[in-house]
C-alpha cells in the first residue's frame, strides 16, 4: 500500500526495511541501539547479502559490517535496516 512519496521504492517489491531484532524480543522496532540484540541484527544483515541484495543500509551508530560497497552507512536507519534487490530480468 501507500508508504509517502520518498519510498516509491518500496512499492515495486525490490526493497524492504525490516526491524532490528530486540534483546527483549519485543516486536517493535528500537529506540535506541542498546536495544538491538547486535549477534542476531548482525546475522539478518549477513542473511540479506547471502540472498542477493544489491545494498544493505544500516543506521551510522549500528557498527553493523558487511562488504563494502553493499552494507552501507545511511543516517535515520539506526532502528531498521533497508535492503535493495535488483529486478529479474527473464
Amino acid at each position: 500500500g501507500p508508504f509517502g512519496p520518498k519510498h516509491a521504492s518500496h512499492q515495486n517489491g525490490l526493497d524492504v526495511d525490516v526491524y532490528y531484532p530486540r534483546l527483549d524480543h519485543r516486536e517493535r522496532p528500537p529506540r535506541r541501539v542498546d536495544q538491538i540484540d547486535r549477534r542476531l541484527a548482525q546475522d539478518l544483515v549477513d542473511r540479506f547479502v547471502r540472498a542477493g541484495a544489491e545494498i544493505v543500509y544500516v543506521g551510522p551508530l549500528t557498527g553493523f559490517t558487511g562488504p563494502p560497497g553493499i552494507v552501507q552507512v545511511l543516517w535515520n536507519h539506526d532502528n531498521h535496516l533497508h535492503a535493495r534487490f535488483a529486478a529479474k530480468t527473464d
